[in-house]
């Protein structure tokens, strides 16, 4: 007979890897590879022929960011670009002036402030190009409605007027529960290098909702904020939360909020959602979340771990004889 024993899971202490920040491309040939050589391995991008295009992948979220040519942009383009800025308003769109005659560069600079860009990165100056990696920096790509929702939930007001913060495993387990490029509790336990078990096990002895909760409700407090850009239909939000398909979407809502999709879009924003996920989550369980840290491993757990390595059984035995 076979039989095989596993070690308890090892718990990861660095923070997760950043995710590279998906950049959509309204560029020529030659700024691509510019672009792409400037970046290096900081930035993913997604290559399109046409405003439109680009346009597209922000509904879909195949791009987090935008950014569009001076060379190629015309006076005809202004409404559509004025128009993806204004539906998006979540979204940092940016202008790049690269190697271009000064008038047709000066033209699209004019361009992009008749349509609504107020990030214009020239390559052309000194320091351009670093400008246009910073500009793509993870942090600053969050928009500031995270981080300051972030900020609120995890800050404490003391006495004296500042502020006395959660511990670090929390901070990072509510920082990857409200990415919008993590969907699941499963996903969250694996970006911070924990079992999704013994995560969930963590939360279970500290008396805390499970982790599933937190996400679900993370991920109802995006939804409203997606609600907000004009841009984006319900079925677009549905594929944006990884939903199945838009009734699924409105089941889900249903379940958890007991309205319908459309009535969630009417009744609550990014802020209003907020207010609930604390109110669930965060206020009646405040005092055990400041000692809180679901990345610390508890007594029991090292306990655990050392009874393993001291047994003689601590890798694969073979038991028996073979057949």
């Amino acid at each position: 007979m076979l039989e095989t024993k596993h070690p308890p899971h090892p718990v990861n202490k660095e923070p997760p890897q950043l995710l590279r920040p998906r950049v959509g491309t309204w560029l020529t040939p030659r700024e691509r590879g510019e672009v792409e050589m400037a970046a290096g391995a900081l930035l993913s991008f997604v290559h399109r022929d046409t405003l439109q295009a680009l346009r597209q992948d922000l509904v879909t979220a195949r791009a987090d960011t935008a950014i569009v040519s001076a060379s190629l942009v015309r006076r005809s383009d202004v409404l559509p670009l004025s128009a993806l800025v204004q539906d998006f308003p979540g979204t940092p769109t940016l202008g790049l002036v690269s190697e271009i005659a000064e008038g047709r560069a000066l033209a699209g600079a004019l361009a992009f402030g008749q349509a609504g860009i107020r990030k214009i990165i020239d390559v052309r100056a000194v320091g351009g190009w670093a400008a246009l990696r910073g500009a793509f920096d993870p942090e600053r790509l969050r928009h500031p409605f995270i981080r300051n929702a972030l900020r609120d939930l995890i800050g404490v007001p003391t006495e004296t007027g500042g502020q006395r913060f959660f511990t670090p495993g929390w901070t990072r387990f509510l920082e990857a529960s409200f990415s919008p490029r993590i969907l699941s509790a499963k996903q969250v336990a694996r970006s911070l290098g924990v079992c999704p078990s013994t995560l969930m096990s963590r939360f279970f002895r500290a008396g805390l909702p499970s982790p599933k909760s937190y996400v679900a409700q993370a991920g109802l407090v995006w939804a409203a904020y997606l609600g907000e850009s004009p841009g984006l239909s319900l079925n677009a939000i549905a594929h944006r939360m990884d939903a199945s398909s838009p009734q699924s979407f409105g089941r889900m809502v249903r379940i958890l909020v007991g309205v319908s999709a459309g009535e969630f879009r009417r009744r609550f924003d990014g802020v209003a959602m907020l207010e609930r996920f604390r109110a669930n989550l965060i206020d009646p369980y405040r005092e055990m979340l400041r000692t809180f840290d679901p990345l610390t491993e508890s007594q029991g757990e090292r306990a655990k771990a050392r009874r393993w390595e001291d047994s003689p059984h601590s890798g694969q035995n073979i038991t028996g004889s073979a057949a």
